[in-house]
């Protein structure tokens, strides 16, 4: 998760701007971008549609201040005073506003995905169809505020928490946040878990991604197969947790002096050894790991989409149903790599090699195959509709009841695959070398419209 870097931001610390206007309208026209206002009373100042993105605003005064379609994002406004304040559709995205005072302000329709708001009085406040996905609402006060048409997926509150009466979080799809929680596999990516106590807690497989844990104590706590990439650990307690199978990256911050690799976490980047190691179900879409080294490797029911897996070796890897749309595969090493019921559709493998694989049920729509060898592969029951086969090598493959319609087949040979029940309508098979000679290639060329010119022996 990004952070504020207030570095080379403009200061206007003791500067007083109440009521400072332009000459053609009253709203304050400045650029306050990184600004450092730290302190500064904007009382009643009319600050609508303002850039503050990444401002220091901590312990400001900005009692009934127009702030509405306001920019800030990633501001720290930590000890804050907003009350009566006008915030709706304010982007408040990852915004720090852990003990500020919000009595009474106006939320509605405002961005507060990933904000802080640890401690944070909100009582009376608007917060109609404000989204709150992913924010920190430990130990916040909230009663009194309507929440009924807020959104509050992936946020998380402590049992300190004070919500309206009746309403209850979970249902809304916010998570208790405690010693001893029982997390498994849930997907906490880029939420504030800023200083959240999880001490001896189950968060096995949990999805951590581009989360802020900074402060966070997870001492003994078992985070085995968890997801940790981009994640900001800094400051956190580490002791006793259990890392197996978690992984990170380059951009995952741990505290001075600990290593993961230590506690069994698997780092992921480009052109590393992770042979026959098991990330099945670990979400890994759009990672960098572009000619790594996966042979043998379990990856079952993966997110890998938009992932850049070129020039990767995967031999003989397990990807059963794992999700590898939109990735980069081309020039990859599939041999007898087993993709059955993966998602293929929109993937680029072109070059790559997939002899003896499995794609039995695979989705292969609108893939890009050029080039690409499958011979002996397995792509029965296959879809296959849209995706580009020119060039590829289809000897001996396994087409039977595979879905090729609308798919591009120019110059492609087929002399030896088995087309049973296949359904090419549609498709292009100009230059194609299709089997000719028996009763069912007859009858099933009659059902494809095609004006390509068949070769036989």
């Amino acid at each position: 998760m990004n952070k504020p870097d207030f570095d080379g931001g403009i200061r206007l610390t003791h500067q007083h701007l109440k009521g400072k206007e332009s000459a053609n309208s009253k709203q304050i026209q400045t650029d306050l971008r990184k600004a450092d206002l730290k302190g500064e009373s904007f009382r009643g100042a009319n600050l609508h549609k303002l850039n503050l993105a990444k401002a220091n605003l901590s312990y400001a005064e900005l009692i009934e201040a127009d702030l509405s379609e306001a920019d800030l994002s990633g501001a720290n406004l930590n000890g804050a005073c907003l009350n009566l304040a006008n915030l709706s559709l304010t982007n408040l995205r990852y915004a720090d506003l852990s003990w500020t005072n919000m009595v009474g302000t106006e939320l509605s329709k405002a961005d507060l995905r990933g904000a802080n708001l640890r401690k944070a009085n909100l009582v009376g406040t608007s917060l109609e169809n404000t989204n709150l996905s992913g924010a920190n609402l430990s130990e916040a006060d909230l009663s009194g505020a309507d929440l009924s048409v807020a959104f509050l997926q992936k946020a998380i509150y402590t049992v300190n928490t004070k919500f309206g009466f009746g309403f209850d979080p979970k249902a809304a799809g916010a998570y208790l946040i405690s010693p001893h929680a029982v997390l498994n596999g849930v997907n906490l990516s880029e939420v504030a878990l800023i200083g959240a106590d999880l001490r001896f807690s189950d968060l096995k497989g949990i999805n951590l991604r581009n989360s802020d844990l900074s402060g966070a104590n997870l001492d003994n706590a078992n985070l085995t197969g968890a997801n940790l990439i981009g994640a900001d650990l800094s400051k956190a307690k580490l002791r006793g947790v259990i890392l197996q199978k978690a992984i990170y990256n380059q951009f995952t911050i741990f505290p001075e002096g600990f290593d993961p690799n230590s506690g069994g976490a698997y780092f992921i980047a480009p052109k590393i050894q992770l042979m026959g190691v098991n990330l099945g179900g670990i979400d890994l879409s759009e990672t960098d790991l572009s000619e790594v080294n996966l042979r043998g490797a379990n990856l079952e029911g993966a997110d890998l989409r938009d992932t850049d897996l070129s020039g990767a070796n995967l031999r003989q890897v397990q990807l059963t149903e794992a999700n590898l749309s939109g990735a980069d595969l081309s020039n990859a090493d599939l041999t007898r790599a087993d993709l059955h019921k993966a998602n293929l559709s929109g993937t680029d493998l072109r070059g790559c090699d997939l002899t003896r694989a499995d794609l039995n049920n695979a989705d292969l729509r609108g893939a890009d195959l050029r080039g690409v060898d499958l011979t002996r592969a397995c792509l029965s029951l296959a879809n296959l509709s849209g995706a580009d086969l020119r060039g590829s090598d289809l000897t001996k493959v396994d087409l039977n009841g595979a879905n090729l319609v609308g798919a591009d087949l120019d110059g492609v040979n087929l002399k030896r695959a088995n087309l049973a029940g296949v359904d090419l309508t549609g498709a292009d098979l100009q230059g194609a070398i299709l089997p000719a000679g028996n009763i069912w290639d007859v009858e099933m060329l009659k059902a494809v419209s095609y004006q390509n010119k068949l070769l036989t022996d």
